[in-house]
């Protein structure tokens, strides 16, 4: 009874260090205690990342057309290209050809050419985007072909000055550019025009002092 009671007491214990050892085994084959699961929720490492400036792609050069000079006879093209992100230097170099009216009779015509030269600050990073403010200087030479008041008809006279202009300008899609604003300009004539009868394009063209200006340009950048 004694020797029955010790075999079963044996066998009893065996089981449970079988049991306890087939346990231990399932949490860990090796023996190691099970590494504890990470807290659900936490943040992934921060991964490096490149700056602002390096993301954003930069048009460095703009070609645009000035579509609302056409109406008075001037053609232009403003050429821009950014020394910096936000600074740019612009180029205009222009050809004026219009007809010369005196009290809305036509007496002849005004043909030139010049340029201007100028700075823009922009407030956007695609490079001629955003916000602009910026001075410019201008030159520019015309001769006639009519009796303009202060003239005689083949006179040649030049005109230099410069302007503050404002204004605004969007980057679309690949690079389309559309820009308007406004601005003062002051020339100085090396002959005295009096405009006060003569045609809107020929006056805004060859008349000197203060007088303000618009804006509007569309074209591309690179």
């Amino acid at each position: 009874m004694r020797l029955s009671a010790c075999i079963c007491v044996a066998a009893l214990s065996g089981l449970g260090l079988f049991a306890f050892a087939s346990d231990a085994s399932a949490q860990d084959p090796a023996g190691a205690p099970a590494a504890a699961p990470a807290a659900p929720g936490a943040p992934a490492p921060a991964m490096p990342r490149e700056s602002d400036d390096e993301e954003r792609p930069m048009k460095k050069l703009g070609l645009e057309l000035n579509p609302l000079g056409f109406a008075i006879g001037r053609y232009s093209l403003n050429v821009e290209y950014m020394l910096a992100r936000h600074h740019a230097l612009i180029l205009t170099p222009f050809f004026d050809h219009t007809a010369v009216k005196v009290n809305d009779v036509n007496v002849g015509s005004l043909n030139g050419f010049g340029g201007e030269l100028g700075y823009r600050f922009y407030t956007g990073d695609r490079g001629m985007n955003g916000f602009f403010i910026g001075p410019s200087v201008l030159f520019a030479s015309w001769s006639q072909s009519s009796d303009l008041p202060g003239g005689k008809s083949g006179d040649s006279f030049t005109a230099i000055g410069g302007a503050l202009d404002l204004g605004g300008q969007a980057v679309i899609g690949p690079g389309v550019i559309v820009g308007a604003g406004f601005g003062l300009q002051y020339t100085k004539n090396s002959i005295d025009v009096n405009t006060d009868n003569l045609n809107i394009a020929s006056a805004a063209i060859a008349g000197g002092g203060v007088r303000p200006r618009f804006l509007l340009a569309v074209g591309y950048g690179f």
